[in-house]
This record gives structure tokens, C-alpha cells and sequence, in this order.
């Protein structure tokens, strides 16, 4: 945590407003926030409902023109804030303001790592991602920690959900699109993410249970906007979630885990509009389909 306040702090930007919300941890974390307190403009340790929560309270309290969050295990890069407020000035109506991200691992910030060039970002392209729908030409590419938004814009979408765990920052955003946002691209790096096994997005690929909470916060954030696309955008966005909740059936039943089989499989069923049984075709014949190929490259 030190090193994230650190980086906030160092940026040198004169009208810096930083609200630091903790989840009430008992990791030393309360210590390091006193240390630089001075310079905080509100802080808190306290129990809550999780990120979502915390960052909610954090915006309540915050009274800037532009807004964004920086979590405990990533860094803002030197000199973002002029950066943010350079095309701020220069696109003040747009809303939504993204900047390039720098993904590394963790410990390793001086070692080669991944560069995320922000671009292509639209309510459209962020619903239908990775959909049949999706258009091949538009190459959407976004990632939180170097995107920032107006006070207006925030409060006018109806703020962060606090339901959601996983996907707050894809809803929020969405909203904020839905609600007249245009983003405004920046070349500079404005953040360094951190990536590490134990984060929370990080689990996924290993724990079927909260890969199976992703999906269902996923689908009830895109399942609000079907009334507003085409029927086939509404089949190809209940056939990607319908996929994805076959393959977790198929990893828990090869792990050899029933409850969460059982659950994937409840959820598959309950998807409305959709031919079920036609899409567990597909799924088993891209697997036997892969496997094939597999088979004859060996």
C-alpha cells in the first residue's frame, strides 16, 4: 500500500484531492495511512461490502471535477494527473478519459512487461465483446487502472453498484457510455498494473465457484441492455455466457467438483431466449472439434 500512496502523493499536481478507503484491514495498513495522513484529504479503515462499497464512499467524499481509483496494489505512473488534466482541458465534454496501462508482475516493475494501448471503446463494443456480433475491425482494448471520469458523468450514471464484485468497473463504464460519455484517448502511461496470482481477478482460472460469480454479475449487467439491441446481438450475447457456463460444467465434472457442476448447469438452464441443448451442441462439437486438431499436429 505504501508504495501505491507514494506514487499518488509524488505526483506533484497542485489540486490533488486523495481519499484512501480500507476495508478495516488488521495488515498494518491503518500504520502506513497514518504515516501520511497530512497529505490525505479524508481517510477511513472500516468494515464494508467490499471494493465496490469502498469506492462509493470514496466518491461520496470527493469534490473534484475529475475522478478515478487506484487500488492498493498498483501505481500511478509519474506525471499522469497533468497528463488527465492537459486532455481534460482539451476534451472537457467527453466524460471519460483513458490512458495507456503498463502490466507487470509483481515486484518486477523495472523488468519487460505488458503495455494495454486503451482504444475502440464505445457502448457497443464493450456490450458485444468477444460476441459473434462484434465487429472484427474494432479492436476494443480497456483496462480500469488508466481510465478517469468527470464528477458530472459519475453521479449522472447513478455511481458504482456495490452488488457487483467483479465486474463494478465494466458496469460503471457501460453506464457512463449509455449515459452521453465519449472517451478521450491519451498516449502517456497513466498506471502500472500489478498482476499476481492471488488478486482478484487473478483466481479465476483456478476457482470454478467465483469464476461462476463473474459470469452471472457478467450476464445480469449485459441482460439490462437487450431491449435496446438487434434479437440476433441478444442471441450471440446469451450464447457467449451459455459457452462459458458449459465449459465451467465440463471443468467441474472433470475436477470433481458436483456442487459447482451443478451449479453452471442450473445457470445454463435458467437463460432465457436461448435453445439450450443447441448450444451444448456447439460446445461439444468445438471441443471434439479441437481435440482433432489436437490429435493431428501431434
Amino acid at each position: 500500500m505504501e508504495e501505491t500512496i507514494r506514487s499518488v502523493l509524488l505526483q506533484g499536481y497542485p489540486e490533488l484531492e486523495y481519499v484512501v478507503v480500507d476495508g478495516g484491514s488488521s495488515d498494518g495498513s491503518v500504520g502506513i495511512i497514518r504515516k501520511y495522513e497530512r497529505w490525505l484529504s479524508y481517510w477511513v479503515s472500516e468494515s464494508d461490502r467490499g471494493q465496490a462499497d469502498a469506492l462509493r464512499k470514496g466518491f461520496r467524499k470527493a469534490q473534484g471535477e475529475l475522478f478515478g481509483w487506484i487500488n492498493s496494489d498498483d501505481l500511478l505512473a509519474p506525471q499522469a494527473l497533468q497528463a488527465l488534466a492537459k486532455a481534460y482541458i482539451r476534451c472537457p465534454l467527453f466524460g471519460v478519459y483513458a490512458g495507456t496501462v503498463e502490466n507487470f508482475q509483481n515486484g518486477h516493475l523495472e523488468k519487460a512487461h505488458e503495455i494495454i494501448r486503451q482504444r475502440n471503446i464505445s457502448f457497443e463494443n464493450l456490450l458485444l465483446h468477444g460476441t459473434a456480433s462484434a465487429d472484427s475491425k474494432m479492436d476494443l482494448s480497456w483496462h480500469q487502472p488508466g481510465i478517469f471520469f468527470t464528477s458530472n458523468i459519475y453521479r449522472r450514471s447513478g455511481e458504482i453498484d456495490p452488488r457487483y464484485f467483479y465486474r463494478m468497473d465494466y458496469d460503471l463504464l457501460l453506464r457512463m457510455l449509455e449515459n452521453g460519455g465519449k472517451v478521450c484517448y491519451l498516449n502517456e502511461t497513466l498506471a502500472y498494473f500489478r498482476k499476481h496470482t492471488l488478486s482478484k481477478m487473478g483466481r479465476l482460472s483456478d476457482n470454478l465457484a467465483q469464476f461462476t460469480n463473474y459470469l452471472q454479475e457478467k450476464y445480469a449487467i449485459t441482460s439490462r441492455y437487450f431491449d435496446k439491441l438487434p434479437e440476433k446481438d441478444r442471441a450471440d450475447l446469451r450464447m457467449e455466457y451459455l459457452r462459458a457456463l458449459w465449459r465451467g460444467a465440463y471443468r467441474g465434472f472433470v475436477n470433481a467438483h458436483p456442487r459447482d457442476t451443478v451449479r453452471c448447469l442450473s445457470l445454463a438452464l435458467r437463460v432465457d431466449g436461448l435453445d439450450v441443448y443447441h448450444a451444448f451442441l456447439q460446445f461439444v462439437g468445438h471441443g471434439i472439434l479441437r481435440r482433432l486438431l489436437f490429435l493431428f499436429k501431434s
